[in-house]
């Protein structure tokens, strides 16, 4: 497909006046049709007080609904109507590892590659909604999976909802509170199973 050039546009120019109207007519469409989009930036800190010991291997999380390519591997899922989109400044896979990596050591293990016990993770939803009135919910599900020599893998399952009012400095606060609710949880389910 050729552009085209000068001369055909021109009869165009005539009608439309100087040629930077046209240019902000352009950019203004084309940022119009992009919606609000909005990157976010976690500094995830360890709360559990769970005490442990020992080695663990962090295999990593997934997301799944970016492996179904519903979402991008950065980006939140929001509701279909909503115009905005919203990402993270890192992959939400990576997002989960970290966190999970400093509540482990926080815990007082010490992360390696060379443990018999591994911990990876599906976080199958990853969800913020800002379109009801005067509140913003996020909502989160992961599966967490620990993998022992010689022992049955361990699997379990988090949900978690959190809300909060309708301002856009609440979407960190909800997304880490959640992550924060789902990793104590599974930390407590994984002691009391004597896998960590």
């Amino acid at each position: 497909m050729a552009l085209a050039s000068w001369h055909e546009t021109k009869p165009l120019m005539n009608v439309i006046g100087s040629p930077w109207i046209f240019y902000v007519g352009i950019w203004f469409g084309m940022f119009s049709t992009l919606g609000c989009l909005r990157v976010l930036s976690l500094d995830y800190q360890a709360t559990n007080s769970i005490q442990g010991q020992g080695t663990v291997h962090l295999v990593g999380f997934h997301y799944q609904p970016a492996d179904e390519q519903r979402v991008r591997p950065r980006e939140v899922e929001t509701p279909t109507r909503s115009e905005g989109k919203i990402f993270l400044s890192e992959t939400i896979g990576t997002v989960f590892s970290k966190a999970l990596q400093s509540e482990l050591m926080q815990s007082g293990f010490t992360i390696t590659d060379s443990s018999p016990r591994s911990v990876s993770g599906v976080v199958t939803r990853f969800y913020l909604d800002w379109t009801k009135e005067r509140e913003r919910t996020f909502v989160l599900d992961v599966t967490y999976s620990v993998q022992s020599d010689g022992r049955q893998p361990f699997s379990w399952r988090c949900s978690s909802l959190r809300r909060g009012s309708d301002m856009l400095e609440e979407d960190a606060l909800l997304i880490k509170g959640g992550i924060a609710d789902c990793m104590q949880h599974f930390l407590l389910a994984a002691r009391e199973a004597q896998v960590l």
